[in-house]
């Protein structure tokens, strides 16, 4: 019989978890690569690497962002508890550990980022702003998945302003078994530089989001919400948008991170926000601009959700 308190220390005051316990519970292999820094914990078809004192590790190749860092003491790799319960653990499985899983996926809410009032990031060199591209693409996925037999309801169907409190509310009216956000991203600075595809899942109550490197954030802004009643959920979720993302449109990989947005806060079944681009960015803004690249996002969207809907059908 294994006793949990032998695999859970109290590091800084936050519960660690003995990496090879995590490895145990998920058919996972654990081996140094570099001795007390960095660890893969793998399976076929799974590899995870981490390295201690560093929130960013790779999933199966993917970049991640972890709540808490990675420790070493006396020898042995730790992983924060929750990042092993509820983020990086439901994405290798997200019903390992009491979880209770999903009903079929059926119902689908699409919210195109911004609207009317609010143009979103915008590009006056090339005359584009993210309010129009972000409401083409969610038309086009809507397409896509009735084709496929899902039920989508739009938080916005065409140039209107929708507060950012209705839009999940308009997800729960709908009885929506997944919400997904598309955005379109820019930087001040950099700009000719910075492009590609980042996912966000909700950051899981009492943890630091990912821009919060320096952990100042407010206690208040870290609470349990609404949103995070489905933690393991919103990894998975965020973890098949990702890897589909990258694997159809091979943008450079800035990421699943965690953020506290309020349409991810106030979301009652799996959520997720996609920043699919950098209009901030000439050649990117340029390809964004075109229909046929604006497809291919609402295709690889779709099929993302094909996979989650698929992987919720084998746990339920």
């Amino acid at each position: 019989m294994r006793s949990a308190g032998a695999w859970i220390t109290s590091i800084g005051g936050i519960e660690y978890l003995n990496t090879s316990e995590f490895a145990h519970r998920y058919g996972l292999h654990a081996a140094w690569t570099e001795a007390e820094k960095k660890m893969v914990l793998s399976r076929p078809g799974t590899r995870l690497e981490l390295e201690a004192e560093s929130r960013e590790a790779t999933l199966n190749g993917l970049r991640i962002f972890m709540g808490d860092a990675p420790k070493v003491s006396h020898g042995v790799f730790y992983l924060s508890r929750i990042d092993a319960e509820r983020f990086v653990g439901p994405m290798i499985n997200p019903v390992v550990g009491g979880y209770t899983a999903r009903p079929p996926v059926k119902v689908i809410a699409l919210d195109a980022g911004h609207g009317g009032k609010d143009k979103g990031k915008i590009n006056d060199r090339l005359h584009v702003n993210e309010k129009t591209f972000t409401l083409d693409v969610v038309l086009r996925l809507r397409k896509i998945l009735e084709r496929a037999g899902y039920k989508v309801v739009l938080t916005r169907s065409d140039d209107r302003f929708v507060e950012l409190d209705d839009r999940p509310e308009i997800a729960d009216r709908a009885h929506a078994d997944v919400f997904v956000s598309v955005h379109f991203n820019s930087v001040e600075s950099g700009a000719a530089r910075v492009t590609g595809l980042e996912v966000f899942s909700l950051t899981p109550a009492t943890q630091f989001s990912t821009d919060d490197a320096t952990h100042e954030a407010s206690e208040s802004s870290r609470v349990f919400s609404p949103g995070n009643s489905t933690d393991n959920w919103n990894a998975r979720l965020g973890y098949e948008a990702h890897r589909q993302l990258l694997a159809d449109l091979h943008a450079p990989d800035r990421g699943h991170k965690r953020q506290r947005f309020k349409v991810l806060r106030l979301a009652r079944c799996p959520a997720i926000l996609i920043e699919a681009g950098y209009l901030s960015n000439d050649t990117e803004a340029r390809r964004i601009a075109t229909a046929a690249y604006r497809q291919e996002l609402a295709q690889s969207i779709a099929r993302a959700l094909e996979n989650y809907a698929a992987t919720v059908a084998t746990r339920s």
